[in-house]
């Protein structure tokens, strides 16, 4: 599949979201470095996060009424800016802590608008059939930056210090918003006469009137809420087997990454074919499900953690699998006009189910077996899978019996 568009919206992702990585590890150790305090360091986490599920709630009626290519180069751009800033203010020993928590608030209102408008762009620039290659070549683009991200920024950190990682990162937008402006992205038709009110409410309405779709964005609920609690486990893992934690720690998130991009890159050229989208999320949400179950029951053996990183590997690969199906299957079955307000709600509930994960599973950790949790994690992801598939075959049936008996 050779698209222009399309290149240009993945080698600026490339570029911005590699440079983001290690922007984020470097402002993390040096929050740590400077105060103290790991609370502070959560704060600035946070910080950058609430506003991707706050603003995300609303951000999608601008993404329908607004220029989408127009959007990606501003906050691009604007990104850019802040990082820049952040750069400068550590350069001249003036950065505080109170300006490390604004600029990350800033950063997190721009990207509750960029992202959900690369979902919503993706249907206008390729075709209906290439949808699948094309969200997962944004899905290997996301998984490559979270291994060579905090690779390189560790390396250059390093070697540098905190004003080049910081530095770098803000040149990584501006050649992100550079390349964003060769792309040619269609219009999208909004009526003038509609205020924001109107659109916010005709956008909650086209969702919750959506059965199938509601499904759906449970189950984007559910993937992220345990992805949420595999993050908070993996480093108690890692302290259980032999040897050094923070080594093992490093084994198993490389292999999770490496899932992950295995399972983008195969999809990137084994296209799921139109139909088959609703099938391999619920059979890899289940799978994964069965994967954390059988992590469970690994604790009992006490393996070595080459076991755990195999185990970890199918995992990743299983939820990249099936996040190109929901994200697919959404693009096939929603309009043009009003997949900003979709995958804002999207982008929304996937936000706030990582950290509420990690909140609700890093109080469990405390008082139950770290095995335990994820074994009895996986039974319930299973269970709540095949449950729901079992509804949205239902809406599904519906459906095709009232567009029969309408022909």
């Amino acid at each position: 599949m050779k698209n222009r568009n399309l290149n240009f919206l993945l080698f600026g992702q490339l570029v911005s979201q590699t440079g983001d990585k290690f922007y984020m590890l470097a402002l993390s150790f040096m929050v740590l470095e400077t105060t103290g305090s790991a609370a502070k360091m959560g704060v600035v986490l946070f910080s950058g996060m609430l506003p991707l599920v706050t603003v995300g709630l609303f951000s999608g009626v601008v993404v329908d009424r607004v220029n989408r290519k127009n959007i990606i180069i501003a906050t691009d751009i604007l990104r850019g800016i802040i990082v820049s800033s952040v750069a400068f203010l550590y350069y001249k020993e003036s950065l505080t802590f109170g300006m490390i928590l604004f600029s990350q608030v800033l950063l997190g209102i721009n990207s509750a608008f960029f992202n959900p408008t690369i979902p919503s762009v993706i249907p206008m620039i390729v075709q209906k059939k290439d949808l699948s290659k094309a969200n997962a070549k944004t899905q290997f683009v996301s998984g490559f930056s979270k291994i060579a991200g905090p690779a390189l920024g560790g390396i250059l950190l390093s070697l540098y210090g905190y004003f080049i990682v910081f530095a770098l990162n803000a040149i990584s937008y501006f050649a992100s918003a550079l390349l964003e402006c060769f792309m040619k992205i269609p219009s999208t038709q909004s009526d003038p006469r509609e205020n924001f009110s109107s659109a916010f409410k005709e956008g909650y309405r086209y969702i919750f009137s959506d059965q199938k779709l509601l499904i759906i964005l449970f189950m984007v609920f559910v993937i992220h809420f345990f992805v949420g609690s595999v993050e908070v486990a993996i480093p108690v893992i890692a302290n259980l087997l032999p040897g050094k934690g923070v080594a093992n720690m490093g084994y198993i998130q490389t292999a999770l990454g490496t899932g992950a991009v295995i399972m983008a890159l195969v999809l990137s050229y084994a296209s799921i074919s139109s139909g088959r989208e609703s099938f391999l999320l619920f059979t890899a949400v289940s799978f994964a499900g069965l994967v954390l179950f059988f992590i469970g029951l690994l604790g009992l053996t006490e393996p070595y953690t080459f076991f755990y990183s195999g185990f970890f590997l199918l995992f990743g690969s299983a939820i990249i699998l099936a996040g190109t199906s929901f994200q697919s299957l959404v693009q096939k079955n929603t309009e043009t006009e009003m997949a900003g307000r979709v995958f804002g709600v999207v982008s929304s509930v996937g936000n706030f189910s990582i950290p509420f994960a990690m909140l609700v599973y890093g109080f469990f950790l405390e008082y139950f077996n770290c095995y335990l949790l994820l074994g009895i994690s996986g039974l319930l992801i299973v269970i709540i899978t095949l449950v729901s598939s079992s509804l949205y075959r239902k809406r599904e049936g519906r459906c095709i019996s009232r567009q029969t008996e309408s022909a």
